[in-house]
């Protein structure tokens, strides 16, 4: 768990105590979540609502424009 930032917990303590916290968390990365059948069907749902919806419109980049990233 070095990798993560803890706050407001003394890390001189079991870090197993603590990892046990992020167990049974949501995936953080999209390559997790594509790993899991359950996860797809979730974001399968969310494009069918957003379709249904016409929450968004789909089209092409226009040429020399970048994307933007989301977080």
């Amino acid at each position: 768990m070095s990798d993560y930032k803890v706050t407001g917990i003394d890390q001189t303590e079991d870090l197993t105590t603590h990892f046990a916290l992020f167990s049974d968390s949501d995936p953080t990365t999209f390559e997790s979540v594509v790993k899991e059948e359950k996860w797809r069907k979730e974001m399968d749902d969310e494009i069918d609502v957003i379709e249904r919806n016409d929450t968004w419109e789909l089209i092409n980049l226009p040429k020399e424009q970048k994307t933007i990233g989301v977080k």
